[in-house]
């Protein structure tokens, strides 16, 4: 596996576990409760780390990999996928807690919610672009380039 899958899926896993644990405490949070629990302050969180950060962290970190190889092609651009890989971690993070907050004081953190949602959103479009850019290139043409792409030894070792 290339270090970019790594850290795809190093993050994936990270927000799966901080995902998993909202939503225990989510349900901990229901035991006993007067009020009805953390679940309104807590779902959305839960819900992008868990969709946007292990579902799509994964996505990514397999596609990456995949989507080239499966078509004999080498990625566009490994530079554009480590920014990528920021766009969405910095994005996420910024969901994350600013959705948090956000439930506390409605729409006072409505603008770093924004700017965390369109960092997000460029990093998909980033994603996009590249996997679509890959497969419309040149297919590779040296075989040993070709197997060891297959192989996992590639460029997007770098990084």
């Amino acid at each position: 596996m290339n270090n970019l899958s790594k850290a795809f899926i190093g993050s994936a896993v990270i927000c799966f576990a901080l995902g998993t644990t909202l939503g225990l405490l989510m349900l901990l949070s229901r035991i006993h409760s007067q009020w009805g629990g953390w679940d309104y302050y807590l779902i959305p969180s839960h819900t992008h780390l868990n969709l946007l950060g292990w579902m799509s962290m994964t996505i990514y970190a397999m596609g990456y990999r995949a989507f080239p190889a499966f078509f004999g092609k080498s990625l566009y651009s490994v530079r554009l996928a480590w920014i990528h890989f920021w766009c969405a971690n910095i994005g996420l993070v910024g969901m994350a807690v600013f959705f948090f907050l956000n439930r506390f004081q409605e729409g006072s953190w409505s603008i770093p919610l924004a700017v965390s949602g369109l960092i997000q959103i460029f990093g998909v479009y980033l994603f996009v672009y590249n996997v679509v850019r890959s497969i419309l290139s040149k297919p590779m043409t040296d075989q040993r380039s070709l197997h060891e792409y297959r192989q996992g030894k590639t460029s997007l070792d770098q990084g």
